[in-house]
């Protein structure tokens, strides 16, 4: 019975390791890339008057591990994300043209905050109290 007995506990011991192989699969392979289209869309509630003659852009968005980057058509940006998909980071972007002409549109310090994870996210444009809800489309 003994032999019998060492017999079966080999399949029983490639099963098990099998199976934990196949649980550590996701997290030893390439981190699952998240991308999606997001419409600006001015909060006016929190942002000042000067927001108001803003174009609004659309950027798309990824969310590759812990990085999320956006690009638009004159922005780009890269921010660390938190394991719980919480971001908050500031770059430095272009305003769009047709904002305000006594605005500089060059390189203005722009702050990405919310959840990556779930979407809910904001850029705001602290120097002048513009905030932007990023809306995903679809």
């Amino acid at each position: 019975m003994s032999a019998m007995g060492s017999k079966s506990s080999v399949p029983l011991k490639v099963g098990v390791l099998t199976g934990w192989s196949l649980l550590l699969l996701p997290v030893a392979g390439p981190a699952h890339a998240d991308t999606w289209k997001a419409d600006m869309q001015l909060d006016r509630a929190r942002s000042a008057g000067i927001c108001l003659k803003g174009a609004e852009n659309t950027y798309t968005l990824d969310l590759s591990g812990s990085t999320l980057t956006g690009k638009a058509s004159i922005n780009s940006f890269r921010a660390k994300v938190a394991a719980d998909g919480t971001v908050r980071d500031d770059f430095l972007a272009e305003l769009d043209q047709g904002l305000n002409s006594t605005v500089t549109t060059k390189l203005q310090k722009f702050t990405i905050t919310g959840n990556a994870q779930t979407r809910d996210l904001e850029l705001a444009w602290p120097a002048s109290a513009c905030v932007w809800k990023l809306k995903p489309r679809g």
